[in-house]
């Protein structure tokens, strides 16, 4: 099985350099990654330097101001930035609010979107959805799952699946379970996403580094994996990796 870590997060004035996420991912046996862009930081010339230095082994999702007219989106883009982080209910400061989505569509970007069942529920959201049909967005952190969380407040995340543009990923149970790991009483948030979205549509991110204050990098990957164990082989390789590959355009790299 390919594995791919789908939200990883690096830099050198914040978080950790790539160094120390290669260390982990070889590690735990993880092939390839994609690179979120961390809030507040739109220089996004690290993430290219990396790319360059490790050909076909990382995607990434940048950032730009917010009264960018596209300008930025465009040039990043032609460097060779594939994705883009929006909020779900993500409006620009410029003269057209929906620049940022309207030139992600035409580019054909992958939304890399932060969100909470709120937000995924919004009116603003609901917009997009009607707007852009055909653009790829991602659904980060599982809609914003959090410990305590009732199936009542995540079902407007599971409704969204009728949408066959989203997908959605499935990070470290330790971002909906509460601490220690190993987890106990475990929601079934992950069960109904698989159930609603499909296979084919959920994919694994670790949340690297912030996950490291939680199970850690290794049990972000191994507890989801042993939680699903009794999935099929096939189904647990679109998880693990095959839906990140679809979407991201990652090359097959071991």
């Amino acid at each position: 099985m390919r594995i791919i870590d789908t939200h990883c997060h690096i830099g050198l004035h914040k978080y950790e350099p790539v160094e120390v996420l290669l260390f982990h991912m070889q590690r735990a046996g993880v092939a390839q990654a994609v690179f979120i862009q961390y809030m507040g930081n739109s220089d996004n010339q690290y993430l290219l330097d990396v790319m360059a230095a490790h050909p076909g082994k990382f995607a990434a999702a940048m950032i730009v101001p917010a009264d960018d007219d596209g300008s930025a989106i465009r040039a990043w883009a032609e460097k060779g930035i594939r994705g883009i982080r929006l909020a779900a209910n993500f409006r620009g400061t410029g003269s057209d609010p929906l620049a940022h989505w309207r030139t992600a569509a035409e580019l054909g970007l992958v939304v890399s979107a932060p969100s909470s069942p709120a937000s995924l529920a919004s009116a603003e959201f609901a917009q997009l959805l009607g707007l852009f049909p055909d653009l790829s967005i991602v659904i980060e952190h599982l809609g914003g799952a959090k410990p305590g969380m009732t199936l009542d407040e995540f079902v407007p995340v599971l409704t969204l699946a009728a949408h066959d543009n989203l997908t959605i990923k499935l990070p470290g149970f330790g971002e909906f379970c509460h601490l220690p790991h190993p987890f106990r009483d475990v929601p079934d948030f992950a069960d109904r996403v698989l159930e609603a979205f499909g296979p084919r549509r959920v994919m694994w991110g670790s949340d690297w580094p912030p996950v490291s204050s939680r199970e850690g990098y290794d049990s972000s990957l191994s507890f989801p994996m042993d939680y699903f164990a009794d999935l099929s082989k096939d189904e647990r390789a679109w998880i693990f990796g095959k839906a990140a590959q679809k979407v991201w355009k990652l090359p097959v790299v071991y």
